[in-house]
This record gives C-alpha cells, sequence and structure tokens, in this order.
C-alpha cells in the first residue's frame, strides 16, 4: 500500500469463522477401498472423498497408479487429424509455432511440446517457433496483438498448436486460416456456446460435447502430451519402426504434466488419469537422472532433505512460473525447464524467484484493499463477490480472489482495467464447491450477450473481458447467477472447514499412521489432504517471521504435539490464548525434514476454544 492510500477502515467486521463440519464417508466407497487392499484408516478417508466403487479402479489409482490405468486416448475427438498434420509439417519441415496459454499449465504445455517435437521428433529448432501471450498487454487467449504478432513473423508459420487455450478463439484463428495457416487447438477448457473453432482445422479436448474420452478434468499440458504419444505412434506405425528410447523420453515428459496439473487445480479426486500422471510425474522428477530443472528446483525448495512432492509444486514451483507469466512475459518458464544444465537453469529459477517476490509485494498490497471491499459486499447479504480494484494489477487477480473465498466462502470475481487501456476491464474468478465458474460466465453472457466480449474457463476458475462502461451490470449479473446457482445447488455461503473426525494420537502418527496417510498422496484439489481436530492444554506459543505465524504445543491426553501455523494473525494482534488454555485445533498431520532429522508437525488450519465446539 502506497504512502497516499487511506487507511484501512477499522469498523469494517472481520471475515467469519470458519463452520467446522465433518466429513461423511459414502459406505460403499469405503467398502470397495478395503476390498481393494486399503487400511481401514486409507479406505475411510478415500470414501469421504471420492465416488469410485469399483476396487480395481481404487487399487490403480490409491495404491499402484500405473501406467497401463491411463484412459487411452483414441476417444479424443480430432486426435488422429491433428497427430497427422503435424507428421506432414514434420516430414515437409514446415515452420510450426507453439501458442499457450502464460500460467503453469500453458507453460508446462509449451515445454513438453517443444522438447517431444525437437528431441524425440527430430524437428529441426530453427523451424519452430514459440508464442505466450503477454498477460498484461494481450490477455489471455489467441489474442488479437498475439495473431497480429504471429502474422507479422518472417518465415510466417504454416501450422500454429495451441495448449491450454485456443477453444474460444475462433475469430483470431479465422485471421490465420484466411492467411494459410492452420491451427490445431489443444485445451481443456469449457467449449463456448457457439461450439468449437470452426476455421480450426482440429481442436483436441475432453470438454467436447462429442468426446467419448470419459474424463474432462484432465489439465491442458495431459491433452498435449497424449496428442505427442499418438504422433509418436503413427509415425512408428508408418515407418514400421520401434522407437522405445523415443518413447521413454515422452513418459520423462509426465514431469511437466504433473506440474500442470498440479498447479491448475484440477481434480485429484475421481480423476484417476491426474492421480496416475502426478504421482508418474513425481517419480520421474526424484530419478537419479533426474533433467537439471528438476534436480534445481528440488535443490531450491526442499534443501536435500527429501524428495519433491506435490504440495512444492503446488506452492514452490507454480506460484514461481505464474508470477512470470502474470507480471511479465511467460517464456522464462519455459527456458527454466528446457534448460540444458544446473547453471542454466539456475539462472532462470533466480528470474523466476524475484519475480515470485514482486508479485506477493503486489499481491500483500491489494490483498488489504480487497479485503475492505469483501467486508462491505458482505455486509449486504450477497450471494457473490464482484470486487473493483482500480489500481488492481490483472496479474493477481485469481491469486486475491482464491484469498478471499478462503475467507468469505463465497464465489469471488476481481476486476480490475485491463493493463494500460481505460475502456476495458479484466476479470478473474473462483469458486466454491457447487459453482460453477465457467457455467455462470455462459450464463451471464447467455442473458447479456453483449455484456462480455471474452469469457472462458472452467469448474473452478475463470477470465473474462468487458467494456468498463458496463462494470455495474457485471456486478449485477454476477450477483444474479450466483444466487441462481445458491438455490440451484444448494451451497451454503461462508467459509467450511471439513474436517475427518478426531485426530491420531501423537504416538500413533509416529507409529506407522503417518505413512499410512501419506501413501495416499498426491494430495490436492478433490483429494485435499486430512484434517483432525486434536484437544489439549495449551503449552506453548511463540510468534514466527514478521508476527503472522504461529508455532504451539499442545498437550493431549495421548502425548505432546508440536503445531505450526502460518498467517494465524495480524501482526499487531494479541496472541489469542493465555498458556494454560484448553483448545482445539484442526490441522494436517505431517513430517518437518530439517537439518538431517525428521519430526512430527501439525499444520494448522484453525483453532478454537475447546468449549465453543463438541468432540470431534
Amino acid at each position: 500500500m502506497s504512502s497516499t492510500d487511506p487507511p484501512p477502515d477499522q469498523n469494517l467486521a472481520p471475515p467469519p469463522e470458519p463452520t467446522w463440519v465433518r466429513r461423511r464417508p459414502d459406505p460403499d466407497v469405503e467398502a470397495a477401498a478395503r476390498a481393494a487392499g486399503l487400511t481401514p484408516l486409507q479406505a475411510r478417508l478415500i470414501a469421504a472423498r471420492v465416488s469410485e466403487t469399483d476396487p480395481d479402479v481404487l487399487r490403480a489409482g490409491f495404491v499402484e497408479r500405473p501406467l497401463r490405468a491411463l484412459t487411452p486416448p483414441d476417444a479424443l475427438p480430432d486426435l488422429d487429424t491433428a497427430a497427422r498434420r503435424i507428421l506432414r509439417a514434420l516430414e515437409a519441415g514446415e515452420t510450426v509455432a507453439l501458442e499457450t496459454d502464460h500460467d503453469v499449465d500453458g507453460v508446462t504445455s509449451h515445454a513438453l511440446l517443444y522438447r517431444g517435437l525437437t528431441r524425440v521428433l527430430g524437428h529441426p529448432e530453427v523451424r519452430l517457433r514459440s508464442w505466450i501471450g503477454h498477460r498484461l498487454r494481450e490477455g489471455y487467449g489467441l489474442s488479437d496483438a498475439l495473431a497480429d504478432r504471429i502474422l507479422a513473423a518472417r518465415p510466417r508459420p504454416d501450422l500454429v498448436i495451441t495448449a491450454d487455450n485456443g477453444s474460444g478463439d475462433e475469430a483470431r484463428i479465422a485471421r490465420l486460416h484466411a492467411a494459410g495457416i492452420d491451427t490445431i487447438v489443444t485445451d481443456h477448457h469449457v467449449i463456448p456456446t457457439d461450439g468449437v473453432p470452426a476455421s480450426a482445422l482440429a481442436c483436441v479436448s475432453p470438454a467436447r460435447s462429442d468426446s467419448r474420452y470419459g474424463d474432462p478434468a484432465i489439465a491442458g499440458c495431459m491433452v498435449a502430451w497424449l496428442l505427442l504419444m499418438r504422433v509418436h505412434r503413427l509415425r512408428q506405425q508408418d515407418t514400421g519402426r520401434e522407437d522405445a528410447a523415443g518413447r521413454t523420453l515422452l513418459i520423462d515428459l509426465l514431469a511437466e504434466v504433473a506440474a500442470g496439473t498440479v498447479a491448475d487445480c484440477v481434480t485429484l479426486g475421481d480423476s484417476l488419469n491426474n492421480r496416475v500422471v502426478v504421482h508418474q510425474g513425481l517419480r520421474r522428477m526424484n530419478a537419479d537422472n533426474a533433467r537439471p530443472c528438476w534436480r534445481v528446483a528440488a535443490r531450491r525448495l526442499t534443501g536435500g532433505e527429501r524428495p519433491l512432492d506435490e504440495s512444492d509444486l503446488a506452492f514452490g514451483l507454480g506460484p514461481r512460473i505464474n508470477a512470470r507469466g502474470r507480471l511479465d512475459e511467460a517464456m522464462a518458464g519455459v527456458r527454466f525447464l528446457l534448460a540444458e544444465d544446473e547453471a542454466e537453469a539456475e539462472h532462470w529459477w533466480s528470474a523466476l524467484d524475484e519475480e515470485n517476490d514482486n508479485r506477493r509485494r503486489i499481491e500483500r498490497e491489494l490483498t488489504v484493499r480487497a479485503r475492505e471491499e469483501a467486508a462491505r459486499a458482505a455486509a449486504r447479504g450477497v450471494s457473490g463477490l464482484c470486487l473493483w480494484l482500480p489500481d488492481g494489477h490483472p496479474g493477481v487477480h485469481g491469486i486475491i480472489a482464491s484469498r478471499m473465498v478462503e475467507a468469505r466462502g463465497l464465489p469471488v470475481l476481481c476486476v480490475s482495467p485491463v493493463w494500460e487501456c481505460d475502456r476495458r476491464v479484466t476479470g478473474s474468478a473462483r469458486g466454491v464447491p457447487g459453482f460453477h465458474v465457467a457455467d455462470a460466465f455462459a450464463a451471464m453472457a447467455a442473458t447479456e450477450p453483449d455484456l462480455l466480449e471474452k469469457y472462458g474457463g472452467h469448474a473452478q476458475a475463470g477470465g473474462l473481458t468487458l467494456a468498463r462502461a458496463d462494470r455495474e451490470r457485471l456486478a449485477r449479473a454476477w450477483e444474479r447467477v450466483c444466487a441462481d446457482s445458491q438455490r440451484e445447488h444448494g451451497w451454503t455461503p461462508g467459509p467450511v472447514l471439513e474436517i475427518d473426525g478426531e485426530g491420531p494420537s501423537p504416538r500413533a502418527l509416529a507409529a506407522g499412521t503417518l505413512e499410512q496417510i501419506d501413501a495416499l498422496a498426491p494430495w490436492g484439489r478433490g483429494f485435499p489432504r486430512p484434517v483432525f481436530v486434536w484437544e489439549g492444554v495449551l503449552r506453548g506459543l511463540r510468534r514466527m517471521g514478521d508476527g503472522r505465524h504461529l508455532r504451539l504445543r499442545l498437550e493431549t491426553a495421548d502425548g505432546d504435539l508440536q503445531g505450526i501455523w502460518f498467517n494465524a494473525l495480524e501482526p499487531d494482534a494479541r496472541d489469542p490464548w493465555p498458556p494454560g488454555t484448553r483448545i482445539q485445533l484442526a490441522g494436517s498431520p505431517e513430517w518437518n525434514h530439517y537439518n538431517g532429522t525428521s519430526r512430527l508437525q501439525v499444520r494448522i488450519h484453525a483453532a478454537r476454544w475447546a468449549a465453543v465446539g463438541r468432540k470431534p
């Protein structure tokens, strides 16, 4: 916040405390999980998160996670059409352009397509061009500005392959088509109401209404990887020569697919494919012969204390790649992933790290304003929050929207002026369970066809652009679709913390129970890490860092429990309880690896006076 900003409004009500709600395991899923060989605790955790009742599928997704469990890609629409066109481009030595989104899903898609086309399929690097739109200057997707750059390029590409975008870019694809450029769209976002882009040669997407692939939850990087695998397979068939080494290199690219899948927040619950690719990708990141980017990421994020895991991708690597794409051009992330040695990877990691620090500073400043706007709107009893940030930064919209969703438990749309443009505004939305962001945008567009200039997204997140003069209309339309969704789907407003019951004792956790829990990884959206409740007497509490974080010791009936609580307080707030207070804390058990030793601790999500709650 600058020195000219008004001080925060101290009279605004703070966000409500989350309601603690116990998860209810599905007995049929629990029985199937036991039949699949899972322990009683594992079966209960799975049954509270997924709906699968086939023991073989549960065994594949939560015990084995083998590559053979992946859904065959044959039913993806236009897959062979796209693969054949790429083969023709390779054979003719055409100039091929890669155009991808600027987030982690798009960056990992870009890197794996680049590596697959050059290192495996042998396309010369001089005939491969890269384009990622500048988030602030050019906006999302295959924009007009980006199309201008592609058309002005010399040599002009013969083929454009998109990844993680393109489904809603018919107008720009038509411009490329008119100039004699073929476009292959690979994407996973919701298809616009007027259908797939008619001018595209192919649109490979599990989100198409005619897709028989069976898993619309895969990320854009997974779609791109499946296309690469099909190109490789068809070339083997055409030549009659096996290429086992090439297939091994392509499977190694599951590391990129894992990173993009975790960072894009697609479900890790009912999608067997997502669980398998994240598990397999992490194996390759942590292998002895891992590529330079993964060795550097492991050293920077874990200090060599432990292997990389999905939380490192979600909260370590992902934010750094996203920060570059949000605030500047995103090719630094691609160059990091393509680095040929550790020195080069270190160079690009440092660039990503510096940009992430800038992102965090901007985010902190804007979060203060967003929190005040959210408090004012929530006081009016709205069903959804449309937050206008006139001095906001489009590059951190999504992060701030996610923060406000966590704080208020309502769908959030953050809106700010388009970078260096007074006539248009852009927004990013995040939803709550039961609310579908892309469907909400489509409903707004159907009701008021002239409101949105451009929009897109999926169930959890989305973005839009419109005229600044229509900002008030947007707020009314957003409130209307949020209220309609609440009535139709019955989601409850307000923050909710879902818990899995009373926590295992510290002794049990250290003696093998935590290993049972960790064996179910990867954790993430759709399959969140377990949250248990422990009750005891507070025996120690101290602040960490800038005073926002707490470390505490809880004396329970079964032994002491160490806990850490990030962003628990405002820096100038008082300690929440005096020593000797009996409290309940809700958190996730984990190992704290430091200096060659591992110590049990709980990552705390919430805590309260024991008298407030009943025994979980």
